[in-house]
């Protein structure tokens, strides 16, 4: 029989297939024979709007990038209106979060590979706790490559396990714990889920943009494979390889909230102006 901890680990690796489904990777262009990895992103839903999430130095790029729609190279460049948070210095940005909001064009498209996060499923005022109750789901740049010799572009998924850092530490960091939050990346055990088992990690390079999941421990009670989106992740941080810095999913509603008349509650941790 399982322990509680093993079981609780099950729970959280039978949610890989239903992150996977509502995450893409966000490609761009190099030249007419190639093109490179380019971030991540996140679809949800809210009422009859649909959204594309990332960070905002990924959707800067927005009408150059494509995702891919299904294996057989199809692709697509999103359309529809974006909601960025505008800064002449992304490096000091400690939102660095933008909104697509899918045109009528190519929604259909979207939805025909790929699912789409539920409002209920969006964890706002999330009280984030010092536990391994969370994952990442995103798309490495150095994972991502043709493969030699042929046309096959090799998309290599990482999913991680993680953990957020204590509030007494953003601010040596220049976070703020109401707007981001700050998790672990133990780069030296790492999941392979091509062979099932942990080892050394890629570079976080090209995962810009994924979400932060919570598995809640109540689930294992009900069976339940029900992640809750937390964050957006949008930077490994260059002074300390060790973490990776994401901004609340609160601030992605109050700014869909913020263009849009929409029935979603408020965040009571944060307010979008």
């Amino acid at each position: 029989m399982d322990t509680s901890a093993e079981a609780y680990r099950k729970l959280q690796f039978a949610s890989i297939e239903a992150i996977r489904s509502c995450t893409c990777i966000v490609m761009l262009d190099k030249s007419s024979y190639s093109y490179k990895a380019h971030g991540t992103g996140v679809f949800i839903q809210i009422q009859n709007h649909y959204f594309l999430v990332s960070a905002a130095h990924v959707m800067d790029k927005h009408g150059e990038f494509f995702i891919f729609l299904s294996q057989e190279k199809e692709i697509i460049y999103p359309g529809g209106d974006t909601y960025i948070n505008r800064t002449e210095n992304r490096e000091k940005d400690e939102l660095d979060i933008a909104v697509l909001r899918l045109d009528d064009e190519c929604l259909p498209h979207i939805k025909r590979s790929y699912s789409f996060v539920q409002a209920e499923d969006l964890a706002i005022n999330h009280i984030f706790q010092p536990w391994e109750y969370y994952a990442f789901l995103g798309f490495p740049a150095s994972k991502t490559k043709v493969k030699y010799k042929t046309d096959i572009f090799c998309i290599t998924t990482l999913f991680h396990f993680t953990a957020p850092i204590g509030a007494e530490h953003y601010e040596q960091l220049g976070r703020n714990p109401y707007v981001n939050v700050i998790a672990t990346y133990n780069k030296k055990h790492v999941y392979n889920g091509s062979k099932g088992t942990y080892g050394t990690g890629p570079d976080l390079y090209g995962i810009s943009g994924c979400g932060l999941w919570f598995t809640d421990p109540e689930d294992m009670s009900t069976g339940i494979i029900k992640p809750k989106l937390t964050a957006i992740m949008t930077d490994w941080f260059a002074k300390n390889k060790n973490i990776i810095i994401g901004t609340r999913i609160d601030v992605v509603t109050g700014m869909i909230k913020k263009f849009l008349d929409i029935d979603f509650p408020d965040s009571s941790i944060v307010m979008v102006n």
